[in-house]
């Protein structure tokens, strides 16, 4: 009898709500939930969505990274057509930041009244489950889009990991459509929480630049030697860092060339690798600059080099510094993890994870070739341009807002 009421009382406030007057727009308001956006390069793609679509940017007020510059404002933050709504977060004693939930009981949604609610992050997290409870109280009619990125599996033991599937196999199913970034994470949603293909699109999480990450001079002075091999991302073991030095050290004896690796980031291995350099002319170790100056950074390489590991718990989702260092026109050798090598396509060389030995054989064949050097770059270039710029990349969700929101009719 206590659910029957429950449930007429819920909808009676769904009902009293559908009314509630909003500032009127001919566009579509699309709610982005997410801390993405904290970051200032990613505000790139929300204000291309803009273009077509009111947006409405829902994130928490703090974030930590070692690589990219956040934003420390709270409030007036805003653009053309698209603004972000900070709040505070709560993270329950003992688990990640990633368990977090906003502290609002509203998310702005019952001001906003989106037409579409976009989640970024899985269904078992429990910032999607904030949002789309309360997406169904101040927002009923919305349709739900949900962008999942982890291609791997994080097992915390039996019975977490069948709450977590108990969970994802329901709440997948309030999804209208689920944007996918990687073959490796169609596959999980697939397989272990029955989502059917035709619910997913397969797009990246976020485009590029490419006016900013183009080729062209650099501006900034790098100790060379002959050439120049670079690395940007996390100093962690996991980012195949390491195979990355000793593949350079091999490379070197190979060609009989000065190779010089410079490496931007920070991260556990930061002290290691910079106590590296005291000894080592050929080694640079930069500390992470603004985001906007990583394309500045790439512009010196002759060589950009991803060289990820293929972990239990992690492989590369996106791939997003691949994509940068192609925009650049700079040749490109990736390890065979994750998103890499889709990314890549055939425009430059993909070697097997975790193995230092190939690594090597990569940088000496492109070290040895300056023409297929170029011509990967050209061809990376016009690939990325094609298949991952912001423009590219926000003409495709748009599809998928469109389709969802056709589908209600």
């Amino acid at each position: 009898m206590y659910d029957a009421v429950g449930r007429r009382a819920f909808r009676a406030l769904q009902q009293s709500l559908i009314d509630i007057p909003v500032e009127s727009s001919s566009r579509p308001r699309v709610a982005v939930v997410g801390h993405t956006y904290l970051a200032l390069e990613n505000r790139k793609s929300i204000a291309e969505l803009a273009r077509n679509f009111e947006i409405e940017v829902i994130s928490p007020s703090k974030w930590q990274d070692d690589i990219f510059d956040y934003d420390r404002r709270t409030s007036g933050v805003e653009g053309e057509g698209w603004r972000i709504r900070f709040y505070s977060t709560f993270v329950p004693p003992g688990l990640s930041i990633a368990a977090y939930v906003l502290r609002s009981f509203t998310l702005g949604l019952r001001e906003f009244k989106p037409h579409i609610v976009h989640i970024e992050c899985d269904p078992f997290i429990p910032i999607f489950m904030q949002a789309w409870l309360w997406s169904r109280i101040w927002a009923p009619q919305s349709r739900i889009v949900c962008t999942v990125k982890q291609n791997t599996y994080t097992s915390r033991g039996r019975i977490v990991d069948g709450l977590k599937d108990w969970v994802a196999r329901r709440l997948q199913k309030r999804v209208d459509r689920f944007i996918v970034v990687n073959k490796g994470v169609a596959a999980i949603y697939r397989d272990r929480f029955g989502v059917e293909p035709s619910r997913m699109a397969p797009i990246t999480h976020m485009g590029v630049d490419t006016k900013q990450f183009s080729p062209g001079p650099p501006t900034i002075d790098l100790t060379r030697g002959d050439l120049l091999i670079g690395y940007a991302g996390r100093l962690a073991e996991y980012k195949g860092v390491l195979d990355l030095f000793d593949a350079t050290v091999a490379a070197r004896e190979r060609t009989g060339l000065d190779l010089h690796l410079v490496l931007l980031g920070g991260g556990p291995l930061m002290d290691e690798l910079s106590a590296r350099t005291r000894e080592l002319t050929w080694l640079s170790v930069l500390a992470p600059v603004p985001h906007a100056e990583v394309a500045d950074f790439i512009r010196a390489l002759d060589i950009f080099v991803m060289p990820s590991r293929v972990l239990e718990f992690h492989v590369e989702h996106d791939a997003h510094a691949v994509m940068e260092a192609m925009a650049c026109g700079v040749a490109t050798i990736c390890a065979d993890s994750g998103a890499n090598p889709e990314v890549l396509g055939p425009c430059g060389l993909v070697v097997e994870e975790s193995n230092p030995e190939a690594l090597a054989e990569a940088i000496r064949t492109l070290a040895s070739d300056p023409a297929k050097r170029t011509r990967l770059g050209e061809e990376a270039r016009e690939r990325v341009v094609a298949e991952y710029s912001l423009e590219t990349v926000a003409v495709r969700y748009g599809d998928v807002y469109r389709s969802v929101l056709g589908d209600v009719g």
